[in-house]
């Protein structure tokens, strides 16, 4: 008499059996690549929203505090203002308290705003030097070297009107004022990925304030 052993089990249960622990293998490694994407993108977006807002915060930061200096040379008065479509020049009350240079020991400094293939920078001088416009001397800083496009633009409202107009460039000499507004548009990299920023709208404090 012959007994049949049924204590192991047969090649088609342990095919099936080996067939759904690979399926289910498959789907935790999936479960895991997508958690660690997703967690990977979150990081990126944490890493973007933080320089934008470093960005946005510094361009404001020295925009704002505009101030409406100007000297009487032989030629006429000149107002230490500089606008163009790819760089700005004022001079600002946005100091560094802490620092010690003279830039900032004065309460106010000419600020040079730029881009160029270091990327966003910024050079600051003394701002009652009579080389204060020029595109040399004075502390040169690199504020991000990711920024790879620059732009700006000028709300301009003259005296008694009640619309006005942006403009890609600012002769404050031949307007005799400020623009009461001003427009940063940034374009950076990160991680081989070009990002716009939102465009950055500053009030000057200056707004229409004439210089006699």
């Amino acid at each position: 008499m012959r007994l049949n052993n049924r204590n192991g089990f047969t090649l088609l249960e342990l095919l099936i059996s080996i067939s759904l622990s690979l399926v289910i293998i498959v789907i935790l490694f999936a479960s895991l690549r997508i958690g660690y994407k997703s967690q990977e993108k979150g990081i990126e977006r944490g890493e973007v929203s933080q320089k934008m807002r470093v960005l946005g915060d510094r361009m404001t930061w020295l925009i704002r505090g505009l101030y409406p200096f100007s000297r009487n040379l032989p030629e006429g008065t000149k107002f230490f203002f500089e606008g163009d479509s790819d760089r700005i020049g004022l001079v600002t009350t946005s100091v560094d308290t802490y620092a010690k240079g003279p830039e900032d020991r004065a309460g106010l400094k000419w600020v040079s705003i730029f881009r160029d293939s270091k990327g966003l920078q910024v050079r600051e001088k003394v701002f009652f030097l009579e080389d204060v416009l020029d595109d040399s001397g004075g502390k040169l800083f690199v504020i991000d070297p990711d920024v790879k496009k620059l732009e700006f633009e000028y709300f301009d409202l003259p005296e008694g009107e009640t619309q006005g107009d942006w403009v890609s460039e600012w002769d404050a000499d031949d307007k005799g004022y400020f623009p009461s507004a001003v427009m940063v548009k940034i374009t950076f990299e990160h991680n081989g990925k070009t990002y716009e920023m939102p465009d950055i709208i500053i009030r000057t404090s200056v707004q229409k304030r004439e210089m006699l």
